[in-house]
């Protein structure tokens, strides 16, 4: 009889700890776990029409990270979907301060690093029926590495209804709690005051608590449909600091933005703490940016171009014109004309092979900017020194290196031998410099 009783004891506890445990899972990519997520609760019981706190943990790779509400230039913010039984309210969700993170190719963004709690207030009814609840969440995010893979699940939380609660998970949502960023404090410690100046915004903030950290930031929050830049500090002197924040394009004259002035010992630190700074509660004195016509960026464009014949890996492409230039000098129009549209087409051809080469290293994992494109892959590096070396000793080496004369007897066999030849030597003029280059 005593192990009957004992059985069935130890079945409901077992039962108990199923039930109400939180069900996780686990995102895998090629076999090696990336993310795992679970949703938690601040209580171990819910009472009718008190509210409790649940969140969302994001457990990630070493090495791999989730994003903040504004991923910045890339990534997407992780989102919850709630089920939840009729008159149930719940709140928005509280980020805690994020990490900046900046990626090869100066590509800056917002995240979390490891471990993130996402949290959200739950009000329940005054009056619940059911002895247990479950609650359910539709959750997606994208973690990324030098890859971004997305993911997906569906979770769900079981709490019993109980006349009194206990605290739960006492470690990790206070933990998170002391990350949330803190209203804009009053005026006694903290003032700001926004302008502009061209297409950029100015915030200057005084405060002595700032004084006391050497990392201080300013994160944006965009409206939709404002392309921002990477804010930097512009200036720092005792108890005051200015940020300048690039407005790259608006659908307003934009006087002011929300953001968080983050703060901390050393950058992503932490013990960082953050204000949030909205644009109502914000005094601006706004500037009007300086109208810019057509003219202006055509005469931008001729400019960036007379630089650009300025530098050395050019000066291939310069020589090759004007020796081009002169074989041209008293050919007909028409193929004066047939040379420009194939040296027009070798542009095209070879910058659109160079991009869909780089799209497709991208898109197989491999870490390559167009930047360092050229520099990482030693096989392109030799061949362009031996190019250059047999190139160098004569300009004409294009035609004859890359068109056989067996190739341009084929072309020419049915007319005479000019009429084709200067065709694929105007393509490669440019292309292959463009390589070089």
């Amino acid at each position: 009889m005593r192990l009957a009783l004992r059985l069935v004891l130890y079945s409901m506890v077992c039962w108990s700890v199923l039930a109400f445990a939180p069900h996780a899972f686990s995102q895998s990519y090629q076999g090696k776990q990336l993310v795992r997520t679970e949703l938690l609760a601040d209580t171990n019981a819910i009472v009718p029409g008190k509210p409790f706190t649940v969140g969302l943990l994001l457990r990630m790779a070493p090495g791999w990270h989730t994003y903040w509400k504004f991923s910045g230039d890339a990534g997407l913010p992780t989102e919850l979907k709630w089920k939840l039984p009729p008159g149930w309210k719940i709140g928005q969700v509280q980020w805690p301060s994020p990490l900046k993170t900046i990626d090869p190719g100066d590509i800056q963004t917002y995240g979390y690093v490891d471990e993130v709690l996402l949290t959200q207030e739950i009000t329940p009814p005054p009056k619940i029926e059911n002895s247990t609840i479950k609650l359910v969440a539709d959750a997606s995010w994208l973690v990324c590495e030098k890859i971004c893979i997305p993911g997906g699940a569906t979770l769900e939380l079981e709490l019993p209804v109980s006349a009194s609660s206990q605290p739960a998970n006492t470690e990790l949502f206070p933990r998170y709690r002391r990350l949330l960023p803190q209203n804009w404090p009053g005026p006694n410690v903290a003032t700001a005051e926004w302008g502009r100046v061209g297409s950029d915004l100015r915030l200057k903030i005084t405060s002595a608590t700032l004084a006391n950290y050497p990392a201080v930031d300013f994160f944006p929050l965009p409206d939709e449909g404002i392309v921002v830049g990477h804010p930097t500090v512009e200036s720092r002197s005792k108890n005051e600091i200015v940020f300048r924040i690039p407005i790259e394009s608006s659908g307003k004259n934009l006087s002011s933005m929300a953001g968080l002035v983050v703060f901390s010992q050393k950058p992503n630190g932490e013990d960082r703490a953050g204000w949030q700074i909205t644009t109502a509660s914000i005094a601006s004195t706004a500037r009007p940016a300086p109208a810019r016509g057509f003219l202006t960026f055509l005469l931008f464009g001729f400019l960036g171009g007379m630089i650009l014949n300025l530098m050395p890996c050019v000066l291939p492409v310069i020589s090759l014109k004007i020796f081009g230039f002169i074989q041209q000098a008293g050919q007909s129009r028409q193929k004066i004309l047939r040379s420009g549209i194939a040296f027009t087409l070798g542009i095209f051809a070879w910058f659109i092979a160079l991009a869909l080469l780089l799209i497709a290293l991208k898109t197989a994992g491999r870490d390559v900017t167009w930047g360092g494109f050229q520099k990482d892959f030693l096989a392109v590096c030799s061949r362009r020194a031996s190019a250059k070396m047999i190139l160098a000793p004569s300009s004409r080496a294009y035609s004859q290196l890359c068109w056989p004369r067996r190739a341009l007897r084929r072309f020419s066999a049915p007319r005479s031998a000019s009429h084709f030849r200067n065709r694929p030597q105007s393509y490669w003029q440019y292309s292959l410099p463009s390589q070089l280059a």
